[in-house]
């Protein structure tokens, strides 16, 4: 294809890999020249004018590969499986690209060697509390190099992190450390009010506290000790030999019927959202990924860090997620990747012009939905994918493939896919039902929620993982997500998509963000109540909100009931928590359609 020999194309994809170290040995450099050789007028067909890479050592080459971003697969995105353990690929990049910068946050930098060896002593740390293989460590920081570096620490020994929502407390906070097991908790200063706020028994049954900052710990725990302590870690080798198979992270998802489930995720889950993440976005060695999500989100994980780690970019973590300074944030760092999700797409599309708009060098944008006047306002293009905690990305657009515009793209060829109605039987092409997933590869799915063994056989059921979400998929196997299964709203005879009311009410140029939510009605169907973001409500009126959507959503879709809010509740991963919005119920304020003797605003402008 490149006019490079088989060999040459494999020893490029090892030493990306981190599999071969480079030759030293003069044969070693007149082998690889071989091997390097060009048919006659072969060139790197994707820049102009290369250079001939038979005049090139493998230093040379492997530096002309990641210079002019050839379109070779990058060996990461199809990382086999038995290969999908951090440990090694830690070690291998530290070694590699020792001194280039891996991560910054806080205002400060490391390079991989740095972070190798911050790792390293935490590694050596953990094994002298006593930690062991599938041990459980509670890990509740900010975005910040800490966490980094504990999560992969943990992984390094074979341990278990358990990645806790910063903003949980009291019986929360008690019922994950309950849930999960943990042996221990590494947590940030500015959070131990919440640990104070926990039970003393559940304090007690930890082994022990580290506290990142200045600040004492309640009572309870075995033993205390500050993050400094921890790095002083030092002895052997600490890494343990993994698999694929073995657990890295018990992460939980937000509960919006009951308590949250740990979804226990092997180390082949992990990798293989990584390796969808990097076919998607063509993240390369040079790229710069700036992402403002929560690390004990997935998106800033094992879609942020981890794939840097892999191709050895940079990545750069803000403390949190500011719509007047995403933009502007991406510029001072020279990122060419950026991270969002839908709902920040929203935001972000709602805020006055600026000289960031086009002042940054970003590409390419991950996960938001397919925006054309998003991509020209912001000179973008946005990544679309669709995934769950319990599976990973299973649904995507490879880099450069064809989009189709409302599709989250193909289903992965490491899975199966139906879409099924209520009775489980699959619908033809065209038709909306619930996507279901079966993984082709072992460990590339979470074993199931942790102490729900019922919860698990019930997604589980007939053999697929039912995802609980709706979509449709058309003739070319396009995927196109419609709502939550758990939102759907039944309105005549008609299961109506909330995202399909959401998108157009959104698009009015006063109202920022909306949530569509369903409200209980006579014979077992649904009124439609909206709830919009508003910056000035006195600008506008729910008469003439409804008026505007009048020819632009169907009649059956039409709401009933209209609230405005200057914002709504979100979960730190900015989340609509559509579950508060049912909960509160219609209220005083609400604005009725049935009984505000509404007429369209311009019939009554005519009378």
């Amino acid at each position: 294809m490149f006019g490079v020999t088989i060999e040459a194309r494999r020893f490029v994809y090892s030493y990306l890999l981190g599999i071969r170290p480079m030759p030293a040995t003069p044969r070693a450099r007149q082998q690889r020249a071989r091997h390097n050789a060009l048919r006659p007028g072969g060139r790197w067909v994707s820049e102009p004018r290369p250079a001939p890479l038979a005049d090139l050592d493998a230093a040379g080459l492997f530096r002309a590969a990641v210079r002019r971003r050839s379109r070779l697969l990058h060996p990461m995105h199809s990382l086999p499986l038995r290969e999908r353990v951090l440990g090694p690929i830690l070690r291998q990049v530290a070694e590699r690209e020792a001194d280039r910068i891996y991560l910054e946050a806080d205002g400060r930098a490391f390079s991989f060697a740095e972070t190798y060896a911050n790792v390293r002593a935490l590694s050596c740390s953990f094994r002298d509390l006593s930690l062991s293989k599938g041990d459980r460590v509670a890990v509740m920081l900010p975005n910040g190099a800490e966490f980094i570096f504990c999560w992969y620490a943990c992984v390094n020994i074979g341990a278990v992190i358990v990645p806790i929502n910063t903003t949980y407390t009291g019986a929360l906070l008690e019922y994950l450390l309950r849930d999960s097991g943990s042996r221990g908790l590494v947590i940030a200063a500015e959070f131990l009010p919440a640990l104070e706020a926990v039970g003393a028994e559940a304090r007690a049954a930890l082994d022990w506290v580290a506290v990142v900052g200045e600040g004492a710990a309640p009572a309870g725990p075995t033993r205390v000790l500050g993050y400094d302590e921890l790095l002083a870690g030092d002895g052997a080798d600490p890494e343990i030999a993994c698999t694929f198979e073995d657990t890295q992270a018990i992460m939980y998802t937000s509960g919006t019927t009951g308590p949250s489930k740990g979804v226990v995720m092997p180390n082949g889950h992990f990798f293989s959202s990584t390796c969808t993440f990097l076919r998607g976005t063509d993240l390369q060695r040079d790229d710069v990924l700036f992402t403002p999500m929560p690390l004990f989100h997935g998106v800033a994980s094992r879609l942020g860090a981890l794939p840097c780690l892999m191709v050895g970019a940079k990545v750069v973590i803000a403390r949190q997620f500011s719509a007047s300074r995403y933009f502007e944030q991406a510029a001072a760092c020279a990122a060419t990747i950026g991270q969002t999700i839908f709902t920040m797409q929203t935001m972000l599309k709602a805020q006055p012009p600026g000289a960031f708009d086009r002042g940054h060098k970003m590409t390419r944008m991950f996960n938001a939905s397919h925006d054309p006047e998003f991509e020209a306002r912001f000179g973008v293009r946005l990544v679309e994918a669709y995934g769950m905690t319990e599976t990973g990305l299973t649904i995507y657009t490879p880099h450069g493939g064809a989009r189709r515009a409302g599709s989250c793209g193909r289903v992965h060829e490491d899975w199966e896919m139906k879409i099924l109605d209520e009775q489980g039987l699959e619908v033809p092409a065209g038709r909306t039902g619930e996507i279901a997933l079966r993984p082709k590869l072992p460990s590339i799915m979470m074993r199931g929620y942790i102490n729900k063994s019922e919860e698990t056989l019930k997604v589980f059921s007939d053999l697929w993982f039912k995802t609980g979400d709706y979509a449709r998929v058309d003739e070319d196997g396009f995927v196109f997500f419609t709502s939550r299964k758990k939102e759907r709203i039944r309105r005549r005879g008609e299961n109506i998509s909330p995202y399909e009311i959401e998108s157009v009410v959104a698009s009015h140029p006063l109202v920022d963000d909306c949530a569509a939510v369903a409200v209980p009605a006579a014979a077992g169907e649904d009124d439609v109540r909206i709830v919009c973001e508003v910056r000035d409500p006195g600008r506008l009126r729910p008469g003439e909100l409804v008026d505007w959507l009048q020819g632009r959503l169907p009649r059956f879709m039409m709401p009933r009931y209209v609230d405005f809010v200057r914002e709504l509740p979100r979960t730190p991963n900015s989340k609509v928590e559509k579950y508060r919005l049912v909960a509160d119920g219609i209220g005083p304020g609400t604005w009725d359609r049935e009984t505000a003797d509404y007429v369209r605003v311009t019939d009554e402008a005519k009378s």
